[in-house]
């Protein structure tokens, strides 16, 4: 457990700095203009459109890949950690620790992205906002643990991580849709939650587990191809 608290302090050591709060002050101030901007052309589908749309559909993505591409400091997974590894660290656990803070980083800027992108698409004295965000914030946190994960997995692949950016690519691409295929992203499932065609007919109920089977599924890989 020492390690994976070594590997969980490295990350976060990475995401320190200015750099990082920019992208998240951008982030935000696009998900807010979007949704200000939705609420001006039709106040009653803005929470659903701008949650859909900019929120979920392209900020929370973007944002867990540049996460983890920031967290493995532009290199594969398996060889981020090796400045605490050649210390002693046992390499796997440190991915271990490196990848759930990550998760956890994304998560939570996800939640504040949809707190954001609510508070733009609706008025403060909206009786709905409340329920909203209840309801919202949760999948936040869900999705944006699934996809630090997947793009946690997938930068195992190429000389520098490369595959990270293949794994955002084949999540706009393929998860956009409903087939077999689509059912592997993350962005299927969130459609699925937010209202919107399910991948394979699943439920809602069962796009909640698909999100968590995809994080422990990515987590597990992880864990076994790193390399000691």
């Amino acid at each position: 457990m020492n390690d994976v608290r070594v590997g969980a302090r490295l990350a976060f050591a990475r995401l320190r700095g200015p750099s990082s709060a920019l992208v998240l002050a951008i982030s935000a101030l696009t998900v807010f203009a979007a949704a200000a901007l939705e609420q001006r052309s039709n106040a009653a589908s803005a929470p659903d459109d701008v949650l859909s749309g900019v929120a979920f559909g392209i900020a929370l993505p973007v944002l867990a890949y540049l996460v983890s591409e920031r967290v493995c400091d532009g290199q594969r997974l398996d060889r981020s950690v090796d400045s605490v590894a050649r210390h002693g660290a046992d390499r796997r656990h440190a991915v271990l620790g490196l990848l759930l803070a990550s998760g956890l980083a994304t998560a939570l800027g996800g939640a504040f992205l949809v707190l954001i992108a609510l508070l733009g698409a609706h008025t403060l004295h909206d009786a709905s906002l409340a329920f909203d965000l209840r309801s919202s914030i949760g999948i936040a946190l869900v999705s944006g643990f699934a996809y630090a994960l997947c793009f946690g997995a997938a930068s195992l692949l190429g000389k520098r991580g490369g595959g990270r950016k293949w794994a955002l690519v084949a999540d706009f691409a393929v998860g956009s849709g409903a087939s077999a295929l689509a059912a592997l992203c993350p962005r299927s499932h969130v459609r699925n939650l937010l209202g919107g065609i399910p991948a394979l007919c699943l439920s809602q109920t069962s796009a909640w587990f698909a999100l968590i089977a995809i994080s422990i599924a990515c987590l597990g890989v992880s864990f076994v191809w790193t390399t000691e």
